[in-house]
């Protein structure tokens, strides 16, 4: 199935700011469990009397640290003000891949201009997170652009087994407010917002093993 995200006006009350607001919080807070639960037991590990395999233990507080800061940079940047893009393609680039590898996904980056403006490069680490909800089991996300006298049309090609825009993210694709989501939806309804405020639009379609996501913005 493929449906559309056009630009159409919206307007949020205060409350459901709050909502969006406290959604996204606990999404970041979900994705920084882990690692840095991990971080937490590698330390008392190390701390153990006796506790002989220090190596393994200092790994696994590396490899946590890693993921804990690969993160807190996406989100920084995806989430943020625009002005943690600095408009150098090459720092979206370096973003995406090193949050896509901590889902076992690869990042085939097909852009040939080396610099992008700050609110685009914000749309494409979102359109990225959203790539990366539909592999459950991984896979390769490949983003490339193509221009036309009036839009640039950037799309980004999610390929993996099982992979599919589940029902639930349609849903917040296309929700009016962030009323009866949850943390794990809220990104793909954050990025429904972006895209209005952009004057953009988004297509969505779900093809066997692969989902197209095009997002299109007026030259």
């Amino acid at each position: 199935p493929k449906f559309a995200i056009m630009n159409t006006e919206l307007t949020v009350p205060w409350t459901a700011e709050l909502k969006l607001a406290e959604l996204l919080a606990a999404r970041l807070c979900h994705d920084l469990a882990s690692p840095l639960a991990a971080i937490d037991n590698g330390i008392e590990l190390l701390n153990e009397p006796g506790f002989r395999e220090s190596a393994q233990a200092l790994d696994l507080v590396s490899s946590s640290t890693s993921q804990a800061v690969a993160t807190l940079r996406f989100f920084r940047s995806a989430l943020g003000e625009r002005g943690e893009i600095t408009g150098r393609a090459s720092q979206v680039r370096e973003l995406g891949t090193d949050w896509l590898r901590l889902r076992r996904i690869a990042l085939e980056w097909g852009l040939e201009s080396p610099s992008l403006p700050p609110e685009v490069g914000r749309l494409l680490l979102n359109l990225l997170a959203i790539a990366a909800e539909t592999l459950p089991r991984g896979g390769i996300v490949t983003l490339g652009s193509t221009r036309t006298p009036a839009a640039l049309c950037y799309t980004a090609v999610a390929s993996g087994p099982d992979a599919q825009l589940s029902p639930e993210m349609a849903r917040a694709l296309e929700a009016c407010s962030s009323e009866g989501l949850d943390p794990r939806e809220v990104h793909a309804y954050f990025l429904r917002r972006l895209v209005q405020r952009s004057g953009g639009a988004l297509d969505v379609e779900n093809r066997p093993e692969e989902v197209v996501l095009e997002l299109v913005l007026r030259s």
